[in-house]
C-alpha cells in the first residue's frame, strides 16, 4: 500500500511539472512571475520543502520496484537534501535567488531549463509506469 501511495504521489509531481515546465516554455515571463509571488508569500518555502520532503520519502520507497532504483535512490537522497538546504537557507535568501535567476537569464536560456523539467517529469512518470 505504500509503494502504491508513493508511485501516486511520483506521479501527480511528474505530470505537474510536466504541464508547469510546459506552461513555462510557452510562457516563460508568466511562469517566472508565478515563481517569485510564490516566493514573496509566506507559505510558499513551506511549500517548497514539503513537495521536496514528500517526493524524496516517495522516490526512496518506490526505488527498489521502479524502473531505475538507484537513480530514483540517488535523486530522493537529493531531493531531501535540497528541502534541508531550503530550510538553512530560510525565505528571504531563497526570494533573492529566485529573483536574481529570473532576471538574469533570457527567455531563451528559461526555456531551455524548463525543457529538462519536462523530461525530468517525464521521467518521474515513466519510472514508475
Amino acid at each position: 500500500m505504500v509503494i502504491f501511495v508513493s508511485q501516486i504521489i511520483i506521479l501527480v509531481i511528474g505530470v505537474t511539472v510536466i504541464v508547469l515546465a510546459g506552461w513555462g516554455v510557452f510562457a516563460p515571463q508568466k511562469l517566472m512571475a508565478f515563481v517569485t509571488s510564490a516566493m514573496d508569500k509566506y507559505w510558499g518555502i513551506y511549500i517548497a520543502v514539503i513537495v521536496r520532503l514528500v517526493l524524496g520519502s516517495a522516490l526512496i520507497v518506490v526505488a527498489p520496484t521502479s524502473q531505475f532504483p538507484i537513480v530514483f535512490q540517488a535523486v530522493g537522497v537529493i531531493a531531501i537534501l535540497a528541502a534541508i538546504a531550503l530550510v538553512l537557507m530560510g525565505r528571504e535568501r531563497i526570494r533573492r535567488f529566485v529573483v536574481w535567476w529570473s532576471e538574469q537569464f533570457s527567455d531563451r536560456i528559461v526555456r531551455l531549463w524548463l525543457l529538462f523539467g519536462m523530461a525530468f517529469g517525464v521521467f518521474l512518470v515513466y519510472g514508475v509506469v
